[in-house]
């Protein structure tokens, strides 16, 4: 978690789009700070106080997500984060937990009426000593969350300082809210359309950051799904899969192959896979898996191993093979990928 969110926060600009609804100043100044936001998959609209974007010493980091299916339906949370501890979040060999770093100042939540009652919800309502629910639109309910229950003792006395000026200003935000019946399609139609992408923010099993873009840069890449309790059970071709590496290397370097370790992160996988991975001489890239790959793996693999064949727009075949084989056979199929789609040299 820690170096993924590191990569998070890299990715995320001061104040930008934070995860749902349309950026509509994309195109604006790079310097301009967008503090209108109309968020219509969560039915949110609001606008930061202008306080904020003054106030020195002041990053607001948004993290947020929208799940038509989850048992919370939308979140959007700004968290802040001092000067001093901006290179410890953005560096991904930092090992100072988040907690320390960043603290969130106010979090909007939408949940369905059914689901008002689900330990997820409750546990995210129990993160913040002041909640208040400040609408409902047809059966969501929408709730301004501050007063972050772990408080800000972490930080500095200058930050402290800093943050509780920013809190003065939560009912000017409070009061600039709007709320609407959020466009849960839409939602539902990006979710069937990320559907057919093999999307992923997550770590390699060195620790290293690396995403969907590890795709762009080859016309194919071969995706195998293994575990470390496959080498415990015997079901190990670690030594097979590195030949075909090195061979495609060779022949294809169009061609990239990367395995996903499915049981991975943890301190007993990550172990076993490591001296397995030694053992074989493996060269190729391991990765674990974040919680859009594994949703994908849960609703797509049947068993383990199983290999796939990835296009450079991140969009898997239909075919899969599943077992293991050999290496030639991993070549000879591959070369037929290659040639449906007209790569093959």
């Amino acid at each position: 978690m820690r170096k993924k969110l590191a990569l998070l926060l890299a990715m995320t600009l001061l104040f930008g789009a934070a995860g749902c609804g349309k950026d509509d100043t994309a195109e604006e100044a790079p310097h301009e700070i967008q503090t209108e936001f109309e968020l219509e998959e969560c039915g949110l609209s609001y606008t930061i106080p202008d306080a904020w974007v003054e106030t020195e010493n002041t990053n607001l980091i948004p993290i947020s997500f929208v799940d038509a299916s989850g048992e919370i339906y939308a979140k959007v949370q700004y968290n802040y984060a001092p000067d001093e501890n901006m290179a410890d979040l953005n560096d991904t060999n930092s090992t100072v937990p988040v907690e320390e770093l960043m603290t969130p100042i106010v979090e909007f939540l939408v949940v369905k009426a059914e689901n008002l009652e689900t330990e997820t919800v409750k546990k995210e309502l129990a993160l913040f000593n002041n909640v208040e629910e400040i609408g409902v639109e047809g059966n969501f309910h929408f709730y301004f969350m501050t007063d972050y229950a772990s408080g800000i003792d972490h930080f500095s006395d200058d930050a402290q300082e800093t943050f509780r000026e920013l809190e003065k200003h939560l009912p000017e935000l409070k009061e600039s809210i709007e709320i609407s019946m959020p466009d849960e399609q839409a939602v539902l139609d990006a979710t069937e359309e990320n559907g057919k992408y093999l999307n992923f923010i997550t770590n390699t099993l060195e620790g290293d950051p690396i995403t969907t873009t590890v795709f762009y840069d080859y016309d194919m890449t071969v995706v195998n799904f293994w575990a470390s309790y496959c080498e415990e059970e015997g079901i190990n071709e670690l030594d097979t899969l590195e030949t075909f590496y090195k061979d495609l290397q060779k022949k294809y370097p169009n061609v990239n192959f990367i395995q996903v370790v499915i049981d991975t992160p943890g301190e007993k996988a990550e172990k076993t896979v490591a001296d397995a991975y030694k053992k074989a001489g493996v060269t190729f890239t391991g990765i674990m898996p974040d919680q859009n790959l594994a949703s994908w793996i849960m609703n797509n693999l049947n068993g383990l191993p199983t290999t796939i064949f990835v296009d450079s727009k991140g969009i898997p075949a239909e075919l899969k093979i599943e077992g293991m084989q050999d290496a030639s056979y991993y070549m000879e199929t591959t070369e037929t990928m290659l040639q449906t789609v007209g790569k093959a040299e």
